[in-house]
């Protein structure tokens, strides 16, 4: 017994010794220090005068208030570009009447981040997200507010991905 109480110690921490586990994978590099947000276009077929504005607000907020990186005019580390693809409201829940009990108001921003020094943690994707509203309500009486949701939202995935590269 006495033999397993000093094999089971010494066991365990050559195993652990041989295991690296590191905290930082997935991270962006150490140097990796500023972004340069480009201006969003809107190539959505419904066009609201806000809403390019709104949504490049959202993240520049988002990635100084929740990222090390530091936001720059131009020639940051990692660039990121932007583009309404789709801003669209479309009845969801059909009522017996068959008229729409809710809507959705949905939006979609594509985003390309590139790094000229590290090409491999560059990366392109979709994000989407959408609100409901009863159908009672008129689109201009909950459109500010759903806008800023909305953007708010796209903004915190934006940098969750930039951020965690997975």
């Amino acid at each position: 017994m006495a033999f397993v109480r000093r094999c089971v110690p010494v066991s365990l921490a050559l195993l652990l010794s041989a295991c690296s586990y590191s905290f930082r994978s997935g991270a962006l590099p150490a140097d990796v220090r500023t972004i340069t947000i480009l201006p969003l276009t809107n190539e959505a077929p419904l066009v609201v005068p806000t809403l390019t504005q709104t949504l490049a607000e959202a993240l520049r907020q988002k990635f100084i208030t929740q990222s090390p990186l530091v936001l720059v005019t131009a020639q940051g580390d990692l660039i990121l570009q932007g583009r309404i693809v789709e801003f669209k409201l479309a009845p969801i829940a059909i009522q017996g009447t068959q008229q729409a009990a809710q809507n959705r108001l949905s939006l979609v921003l594509h985003v390309r981040c590139t790094s000229l020094r590290y090409p491999e943690i560059s990366w392109e994707q979709s994000f989407m997200n959408f609100a409901d509203f009863p159908a009672g309500q008129a689109l201009a009486q909950v459109q500010e507010v759903l806008l800023a949701d909305l953007c708010d939202r796209i903004a915190q995935d934006v940098v969750n991905k930039t951020l965690s590269l997975w």
